[in-house]
C-alpha cells in the first residue's frame, strides 16, 4: 500500500484540490483509495460526500484507544473511494499523528490499513508543525503544490532541506507548479527555472469544483485541468509502482487478454 501527502507549508496553494483530484484519479484507474482529511477546516469531506457533511473524528479518542481510525472512515460519492474527515480541532490531531509515531504505532495503524486500501492520500494543513514533520518522514511521497511566487517557492525550499537532512539528497518528493498564470512574467521565469516540474494552471473549470462539488475529472474530464490532474496522476502511479509500493491494476479486458 502507498501512502502519499499533499503538503506545502504556505496555505492556499492548492493542497486540498491536488489531494481530491488525485484520489478521484486512483479509482478511477482501480485503486482502493482512502482520502485521510489532516486539515481542520473539512473541505474535503464537504466536497466529497452526497448530502450533509459527515462528523468530523475524535482525534482525542484516537489517541487514548476510545475509538478506532477504521470505524471512523466512510464512504464518499464515488465507488472505491473512502473518507477519513478531519478533526475540527488541529491540535488534536497534530497530538494523535505525533504521539502515534512516538510510540510506533503509526506504521501498526497503516498495516492495518492496507487490508481494505491500495492507496491512502493525506491532505495535510498548512505550517511546519511536528506532526507534518512526522508525515513527511512517513509517507512514501510528498507532493508540494507551488504557487510561483517568492513566498510559496521559499515554502517548498524548507520542505526539500528539512526532507533532504531526513531522508537524504534525493527525498521522496513532487514539486507541482499550481495556479499558474502563464501571462505573468514571474509564473514563466519559475517554470523556465523548473522545466521538468508539473504544471496545473489556473483555471474555470477548478473554480467551479466547490459549486459542483466535484473533482474537475468528473464534470470536465476533456478539459486542459482534467488533463493536468490526469497527467498528474500517471507520474505519481509511475513513481509510486517504481518503488515498489503501489501494485499495478489490471483492468478485467487486460487479464482476459493475459
Amino acid at each position: 500500500m502507498a501512502v502519499i501527502a499533499t503538503y506545502n507549508s504556505k496555505g492556499g496553494v492548492g493542497k486540498t484540490t491536488f489531494a481530491i483530484n488525485l484520489a478521484w484519479e486512483a479509482v478511477q484507474n482501480g485503486y482502493r483509495t482512502l482520502l485521510w482529511e489532516l486539515d481542520e477546516q473539512g473541505d474535503s469531506s464537504w466536497m466529497m460526500v452526497n448530502g450533509h457533511q459527515i462528523a468530523p473524528t475524535n482525534a482525542v479518542n484516537f489517541s487514548m484507544g476510545i475509538a478506532n481510525v477504521r470505524q471512523q472512515i466512510r464512504l464518499s460519492k464515488f465507488p472505491k473511494l473512502s473518507l477519513l474527515a478531519g478533526d475540527a480541532n488541529i491540535r488534536a490531531t497534530e497530538n494523535f499523528l505525533v504521539s502515534f509515531a512516538k510510540q510506533q504505532r503509526l506504521s501498526k495503524l497503516f498495516s492495518e490499513l492496507e487490508e481494505e486500501f491500495d492507496l491512502i492520500i493525506l491532505d495535510c494543513p498548512p505550517g511546519f508543525s511536528e506532526a507534518n514533520r512526522r508525515i513527511m518522514q512517513f509517507a512514501h511521497l510528498v507532493i508540494v503544490p507551488v504557487v510561483p511566487s517568492p513566498l510559496a517557492m521559499r515554502g517548498f525550499y524548507k520542505i526539500r532541506d528539512y526532507m533532504r537532512l531526513k531522508r537524504g539528497h534525493h527525498p521522496p518528493m513532487l514539486p507541482v507548479f499550481s495556479m499558474v498564470d502563464r501571462r505573468r512574467k514571474m509564473h514563466k521565469l519559475a517554470m523556465e527555472e523548473h522545466p521538468n516540474w508539473p504544471v496545473v494552471s489556473i483555471a474555470s473549470d477548478i473554480e467551479r469544483m466547490t459549486d459542483k462539488k466535484l473533482p474537475v475529472g468528473a464534470f470536465a474530464s476533456k478539459s486542459k485541468s482534467g488533463g493536468a490532474f490526469r497527467e498528474l496522476w500517471r507520474g505519481v502511479e509511475h513513481k509510486l509502482l517504481k518503488m515498489l509500493v503501489l501494485r499495478k491494476i489490471v483492468a478485467p479486458k487486460q487479464m482476459e487478454n493475459a
